[in-house]
């Protein structure tokens, strides 16, 4: 019989003490891995909601700003010296090599007149434009040259539909498409190509672009020294409370893990020090009869890294299969069962590690036991 074999039995004849140290890894390492992967996951959504949908980075002409004060009291001011973002910066952000861009909107934004109203003119080129904001949905088509695609509230207030035709600073476009409502400031918008755009506002130098990137923090750094005539900001504010709240409740799981890692070492600590007080004329005996305290040694260490890796294997499991069922009720998101090796390994050996940690003083005491002393307990 080898010392494994005597390990397996020694488990076996304790079977209460080893289901309850098996169930203490395995809720260790279970919730660690449950609160890990819901983090994780809420991470990658919120990282593919700024990859796939809307504009992260903006980048507007750059203006100085003159506040008035009376008294000690501000009171708004004025912007000038308004500088253009001319057509050349397109080139400069689509030739830079280290920006991860997945999507540019410029847009010529403008004013035009009619008899008896004023209409925002907004310039774009549709397909980036509809890409990037795939919430756009426009009964009808997309303009050409002289045509024109108003918003829903514009539509309803001027009894327009496709078909019908705008005044535009004395010239008349056709209606070629409504958008759909978005609950923003399209719904008031005339939308047209640039060159349109152009022809009826006046403006030939971009008013916004609108970037889509898989980095939004490092893009703002780079173009803010790319270009000095513009204003460079990231879009945080949409994602800002969704962002706050992701790092935070990684910062919370993280804590929880290290709380749960030291619990589960006080526990099984507690366990093994009371199973060894019971096992003491056992161990004595084994002395006894020839067996060294290297024997022993190997004896409790393997006992306690059998019932870690066990716990270790099936709490890991337990840890991934837990968020596909409380993603949905706690965050309102799916979360997918995904295998992920490094957080196996990890997990895993976290467990092997607090079982071993948590056996060496008690087997200090074990093998530095004399036999003699030890058989006195019979």
């Amino acid at each position: 019989m080898t010392l494994t074999d005597i390990a397996i039995q020694n488990l076996r004849r304790r079977k209460g003490k080893t289901a309850f140290l098996l169930l203490t890894f395995i809720l260790v390492i279970g919730i660690t891995v449950t609160l890990n992967t819901l983090a994780k996951g809420m991470q990658d959504n919120l990282q593919k909601s700024l990859t796939q949908y809307g504009a992260n980075v903006e980048i507007t002409p750059k203006s100085e700003h003159f506040t008035l004060s009376y008294g000690g009291l501000s009171i708004p001011g004025v912007n000038y010296e308004i500088k253009s973002l001319n057509n050349n910066i397109l080139a400069k952000i689509k030739t830079s090599t280290n920006l991860m861009i997945n999507g540019i909107a410029p847009k010529i934004i403008g004013s035009a007149v009619s008899v008896s109203n004023h209409f925002l003119v907004i310039g774009v080129d549709f397909p980036s434009e509809l890409k990037m904001k795939p919430w756009w949905h426009i009964q009808g088509r997309q303009p050409a040259d002289g045509e024109v695609i108003i918003g829903s509230n514009l539509a309803r207030q001027g009894n327009l539909v496709v078909g019908s035709t705008l005044e535009l600073n004395h010239q008349t476009y056709p209606v070629v498409g409504v958008m759909q409502e978005t609950g923003g400031s399209e719904d008031n918008g005339v939308f047209t190509n640039f060159d349109t755009s152009r022809a009826i506002t006046g403006i030939d130098s971009w008013s916004m672009i609108e970037l889509n990137t898989s980095d939004p923090d490092k893009t703002t750094v780079s173009l803010a020294k790319l270009l000095p005539e513009a204003n460079v900001a990231e879009v945080s504010q949409l994602v800002q409370g969704t962002k706050e709240s992701v790092d935070r409740f990684s910062n919370f799981s993280l804590i929880v893990s290290s709380l749960l890692g030291i619990i589960g070492v006080l526990i099984v600590f507690v366990t093994t020090t009371g199973n060894i007080n019971d096992r003491i004329a056992e161990l004595g005996i084994l002395r006894a009869i020839g067996f060294r305290r290297r024997h022993i040694l190997s004896i409790l260490i393997q006992e306690i890294s059998l019932v870690s890796l066990s716990g270790g294997v099936l709490g890991f499991f337990l840890g991934l299969l837990t968020p596909t069922l409380l993603g949905p009720i706690a965050f309102q998101k799916a979360v997918t069962f995904q295998l992920h090796p490094l957080m196996a390994l990890l997990s895993i050996g976290a467990s092997v590690l607090i079982g071993i940690v948590s056996i060496v003083l008690p087997a200090r005491r074990a093998i530095l036991l004399d036999p003699l002393a030890a058989l006195s307990y019979i």
